[in-house]
């Protein structure tokens, strides 16, 4: 019987400093200092099975851990925030901390490939905006605090087959949810609201002819939901967000490719080709219409 499980643990130190001389204290107006200095060793691990002798069919398990230390703006920022509100500096901010588990099975064969996965990140001490009850100039001030704890869970899946000797479909779809602690007000009242910017279900699917090794041909669609899961700060957003959220799309595109010699491949694609207008949720721009793309890629 051969090896039926693989064990792989991994780590890593990180060490974030920040050191801004010269910030204003928005009750005094004088000059303050602000620094600071994290580090942390985060660490991953993965247990693959192998469900069959040839290892064409895999389990896994995995968790890992994420750190994210404050950034200048987090602790110096003083300008305004949301309408009425400025934000002055936090210098006494911590990391935020993450831990993600995922379990999914991949499967590989001469015909077939597919995977799919599902995972849930816990999310501890994340930096929100915080109402202090003060305000400076008619404006609310907020401040950044560890204040916000949560969590993040989706479902990924992908596959490819071959249908017949030159051609083969593929796919992927991608649903997530998640909700955080958060201030959506300028009252001092902690909220669970859904994550800024949750990406709304998403898949892509298509067809792909290839002829004698030189020649291929790809269609294929990009299909995405209403956005309409939004949190307080995403309804107030309407410069990227659309009132009500943003709108479902379906984007096609056809790309074809000539592989000219061992090293040379021409391509050629036309996207979007219903020249839909649409934009990917909180982005704030829309994405090009009908769009002509001719590329060559020399290896050497």
């Amino acid at each position: 019987m051969g090896k039926r499980l693989t064990f792989v643990l991994g780590g890593r130190y990180e060490y974030a400093g920040a050191d801004a001389d010269a910030v204003e204290d928005p009750l005094s107006g004088e000059e303050i200092q602000v620094d600071g200095h994290w580090n942390s060793l985060v660490g991953t691990g993965r247990l693959l099975c192998h469900l069959d002798e040839a290892k064409c069919c895999n389990l896994f398990v995995g968790v890992s851990q994420g750190f994210r230390a404050p950034n200048l703006s987090d602790l110096t920022r003083l300008d305004t925030a949301r309408t009425d509100e400025i934000e002055t500096p936090s210098p006494d901010l911590a990391p935020e901390t993450y831990v993600s588990y995922e379990l999914g099975v991949k499967v590989k064969r001469e015909t077939l490939s597919a995977q799919i996965a599902c995972f849930y990140t816990d999310i501890a001490d994340m930096i929100v905006r915080t109402p202090t009850g003060r305000t400076i100039d008619g404006d609310y001030e907020v401040t950044k605090k560890n204040a916000g704890d949560g969590y993040l869970h989706g479902v990924e899946a992908e596959m490819r087959c071959a249908l017949f000797a030159d051609l083969s479909a593929f796919g992927g779809v991608t649903w997530t949810d998640g909700e955080v602690e958060t201030y959506p007000t300028s009252d001092p009242v902690l909220v669970e609201e859904p994550m800024d910017r949750l990406m709304p279900p998403t898949g892509r699917l298509g067809l792909r002819w290839e002829g004698s090794g030189k020649y291929w041909v790809e269609g294929a669609c990009t299909l995405a939901a209403k956005a309409d899961k939004l949190s307080t700060r995403d309804e107030a957003d309407t410069d990227r967000i659309p009132p009500g959220g943003t709108p479902g799309y379906i984007v096609a595109d056809l790309r074809v490719g000539w592989r000219a010699t061992a090293d040379l491949t021409l391509s050629a694609a036309v996207e979007n080709i219903t020249d839909e207008d649409y934009r990917i949720h909180g982005s704030g721009v829309n994405e090009p219409g009908r769009n002509l793309v001719l590329a060559a890629d020399w290896a050497f």
